[in-house]
C-alpha cells in the first residue's frame, strides 16, 4: 500500500526539538550543584559579611525558590542574615517570584513539546514512516545548533547586551535591576550569570550534536 506524505506533522517534531533540549538543560541547571560549582571557581567574587557556608545556604535557597515544585519564594521570606535581619527585601522576593513564573512557563512548554513530539513520532512510526521521524529530528538538531551558535556568539561578544535584552523581554521595567547592596546581587554577581549562561548554551549544544550524530548514524546504517 502506498503511504500518503507525512505532511506538516514532522514539522511539529522539528519545532519541538529546541524546546525539549532547552528544557532539559534548564532542569539540569536549576539545582544547588550549580551554586557549589560556581562558588568553587577561581576568581569568583567574595560576598562581604557572609562566610562561604552562609553564602551557599542563601544561594541554595534562591535556586530552590525558583523551582516550580516546593515552597517557592516563601524560602526567601524565611531566610536570614547572620545578624538575624531578613536576607531579602520584598523587591528581591517579587523578582524571584517572577523568575519562578518564567521557569514554570518554560518547563510547561518543555512538557508540551516533549509530549507532542513523542506522540507525533509514535504515530508516524506506526504508519510505517520512521524516515520522517529521523529527518524531523535531524532538522530539529540543526535548527537548535544554528540558534544556539548565534546566541552563544552574542553572549561572547557582549554578554551585558544579551543579559539586558533578555530581561527587558521577560521582566517588567527595571524590576530586575539591583545594585550591589542587595543580597541577590551579592549572591549572584555578573560572574555567576556569565557562567550559567555559558553552561546552558553548552548543555543545549551537546544535546543537539549528540542527536544529530545519532540520526546520522541511524541513516548511515540503513
Amino acid at each position: 500500500m502506498r503511504r500518503e506524505p507525512a505532511g506538516v506533522l514532522p514539522l511539529l517534531i522539528t519545532g519541538a526539538v529546541p524546546l525539549i533540549l532547552v528544557g532539559n538543560a534548564l532542569w539540569l541547571l536549576i539545582n544547588p550543584w550549580l551554586v557549589d560549582v560556581e562558588y568553587a571557581l577561581p576568581g569568583f567574587p567574595d560576598t562581604p559579611g557572609l562566610s562561604k557556608g552562609e553564602r551557599s545556604e542563601l544561594a541554595d535557597a534562591g535556586i530552590d525558590s525558583i523551582r516550580p515544585a516546593g515552597d517557592g519564594v516563601e524560602l526567601l521570606r524565611e531566610a536570614r542574615l547572620p545578624s538575624g535581619d531578613p536576607a531579602f527585601e520584598q523587591r528581591e522576593i517579587s523578582h524571584m517570584d517572577d523568575v519562578r513564573g518564567l521557569v514554570a512557563a518554560v518547563l510547561a512548554a518543555w512538557a508540551i513539546a516533549l509530549t507532542l513530539a513523542f506522540g507525533v513520532a509514535l504515530w508516524l512510526r506506526r504508519r510505517g514512516d520512521p524516515d520522517a521521524v529521523r529527518r524531523a529530528l535531524g532538522r530539529g538538531a540543526g535548527l537548535t545548533l544554528g540558534a544556539m551558535t548565534v546566541l552563544g556568539l552574542v553572549m561572547l561578544i557582549d554578554f551585558e547586551f544579551f543579559f539586558d535584552g533578555f530581561h527587558a523581554v521577560f521582566f517588567e521595567g527595571d524590576s530586575w535591576r539591583f545594585n550591589e547592596t542587595y543580597t541577590l546581587r551579592q549572591l549572584y554577581p555578573d560572574f555567576f550569570w556569565g557562567v550559567a549562561g555559558a553552561a546552558l548554551a553548552a548543555f543545549v549544544l551537546i544535546q543537539a550534536v549528540a542527536l544529530a550524530l545519532v540520526v546520522r548514524r541511524r541513516e548511515g546504517g540503513e
